[in-house]
C-alpha cells in the first residue's frame, strides 16, 4: 500500500481514482480516521508534457502554481485544498467528492431543478474566476465534482492568470499550443490557441447543452457561437437571460 506523509499524517491509498494532465488522483484515508480523502500528486502524462513544450523543472513548477491558485481562491464552488505538501515529489489533499458531473449525466440521475442548480453553482464558481483576472481553460463535467448538494469546480491544472502583473513563479505554455478537451473547446483555441473568458464561456455553454434543459438551448448556443463576439460576453449577462427565461 503506498502512503504519502506529510508532518504528522500519513495518507494511505484506497485506490486511483482519476489524473489530470499534470497529476494523477487517489483516494486516500488516514489510519486514525473514518473520513475519506482525494490525494493528488505530481505526474504529468507523457502527451501533456510533450504538447505544453515544458521542462521537467517548469512541470513541476506548474504543478505548484495549480496548487498555490486553488489554494487562494477561496469560494463555495471551488473546490478547497486542505493540505499542500512542496518538494520533489509534491502533493496535495482535498475532501472526497461524493460524485462528478459526467457520471451524473452519464447515469441520467439530475432532475431539472438540479441541472439548473449545476449550471448555477458552475457560474458563480467560474464568474469568480473571471473577476479575479483568471481563466480555467478546461471546463467540462469531469472537473465539476458534488460535495453535499454543492458543486465544485476543480483541477486548475491549466488555470491562466491574464492579469499585467502575474506571480513571479508562474509558468506559461508556449505560443500556439493548445491545451484542454477537445469536446469543450472554442473554435480559435482549436484553430489558433487563444484563450480568454470567452473560451471558458464556451465550454459552459457545452456543458449547459449537455443538461438537456430545451429552454435553455438558446442559450447555450449563444455561448458556443463560432464568432467570439457573438458570444455572451460575461457569466452576468448568461445569468440574466437563464433567469429571465426561467422566471
Amino acid at each position: 500500500m503506498d502512503i504519502y506523509r506529510h508532518s504528522s499524517y500519513e495518507f494511505h491509498v484506497v485506490k486511483k481514482i482519476g489524473a489530470g494532465g499534470f497529476g494523477e488522483v487517489y483516494e486516500v484515508a488516514l489510519p486514525s480516521c473514518s473520513f475519506k480523502y482525494a490525494l493528488k500528486r505530481f505526474a504529468p502524462q507523457k502527451h501533456i508534457a510533450e504538447a505544453s513544450l515544458l521542462s521537467d523543472g517548469e512541470l513541476l513548477e506548474r504543478f505548484s502554481q495549480e496548487m498555490r491558485y486553488q489554494t487562494t481562491c477561496i469560494h463555495k464552488n471551488i473546490v478547497p485544498i486542505c493540505i499542500v505538501h512542496q518538494g520533489a515529489s509534491p502533493f496535495f489533499v482535498m475532501d472526497l467528492a461524493d460524485s462528478d458531473l459526467s457520471s451524473l449525466i452519464q447515469n441520467n440521475k439530475l432532475s431539472k431543478d438540479e441541472k439548473i442548480k449545476v449550471i448555477f453553482d458552475v457560474m458563480a464558481g467560474l464568474e469568480f474566476l473571471h473577476n479575479r483576472g483568471l481563466i480555467h481553460r478546461d471546463m467540462k463535467p469531469e472537473n465539476i465534482l458534488l460535495f453535499n448538494g454543492v458543486y465544485k469546480i476543480s483541477d486548475f491544472g491549466l488555470i491562466k492568470n491574464l492579469n499585467p502583473k502575474k506571480h513571479p513563479n508562474d509558468v506559461m505554455s508556449a505560443i500556439g499550443i493548445c491545451l484542454g478537451t477537445k469536446r469543450y473547446m472554442a473554435p480559435e483555441v482549436a484553430e489558433a490557441a487563444i484563450y480568454s473568458h470567452l473560451s471558458d464561456i464556451f465550454a459552459l455553454g457545452v456543458i449547459i447543452s449537455e443538461m438537456q434543459i430545451t429552454e435553455l438551448d438558446t442559450i447555450a448556443n449563444k455561448c458556443t457561437a463560432h464568432r467570439v463576439s457573438s458570444r455572451y460576453q460575461s457569466i452576468a449577462d448568461i445569468r440574466a437571460d437563464i433567469l429571465r427565461v426561467l422566471k
